[in-house]
């Protein structure tokens, strides 16, 4: 995409315009060609690993241990999946780093469908933003009307995918001690284009955090 047309829409708090960036979504999955291909290679590896054909190994320039076609098998799935991963639009401001984005990011694909986790804090991030009546100093970067803060009452859950329940119940100790309890944090958001504006630290949070009610207090 052209630089000048990526760098049309000021950062809210007007300090540059912001920059396009393009990462990846590893929670929404679109096959491409370049996906599938990686894909017939680990299946094809695999069933090598498995069944050792002998017109294979037989018709080898050189020998190559089995255990090869294990290991291109893995990095072939690890590839096919990057491949397959949806692509995410955010625009980030050079110099303060933050980020506007709109609110349906906190939906999460999974086969196809929204998970109720993700609606839930989408729902309940919008509903807040809806409730809010306190006008922001800062500026919508699409329509440039003043943006509304929301406080959000949030909970960090952690969620460990270590595979190793010493290792896991570590680290929930880690994480519990440094961000144990409900916290508060300030964001700012357009009712009219359903956007946010966060800072690097809260978009860190929010992204892994679990949406409290609003009605609740903090401990």
């Amino acid at each position: 995409m052209d630089a000048d047309v990526e760098r049309t829409m000021w950062c809210p708090k007007r300090c540059d315009l912001l920059v396009t960036k393009i990462s990846s979504n590893p929670y929404e999955f679109k096959w491409n060609l370049k996906g599938v291909i990686f894909l017939l290679i680990a299946l094809i590896s695999v069933y090598i690993l498995l069944n050792e054909p002998p017109f294979i190994f037989d018709n080898l320039p050189i020998e190559i241990p089995n255990i090869y076609f294990g290991i291109i098998a893995i990095l072939s799935l690890i590839i096919s999946m990057r491949f397959s991963e949806g692509k995410i639009n955010e625009y980030v401001c050079p110099s303060c780093k933050g980020v506007v984005f709109d609110i349906d990011r906190f939906n999460r694909v999974k086969k196809g469908k929204i998970t109720k986790k993700s609606a839930k804090k989408r729902n309940a991030i919008l509903q807040l933003l809806n409730d809010s009546s306190e006008l922001s100093e800062l500026q919508c970067s699409s329509c440039s009307k003043d943006m509304n803060s929301v406080k959000v009452l949030y909970k960090i859950k952690h969620d460990s995918q270590a595979g190793n329940f010493i290792l896991e119940e570590t680290i929930e100790g880690l994480v519990d001690s440094v961000m144990a309890g409900e916290k508060e944090m300030q964001v700012e958001g357009c009712k009219s284009c359903k956007s946010l504006w966060l800072d690097k630290t809260n978009r860190m949070y929010l992204r892994a955090a679990t949406i409290l009610s609003n009605k609740k207090r903090l401990e």
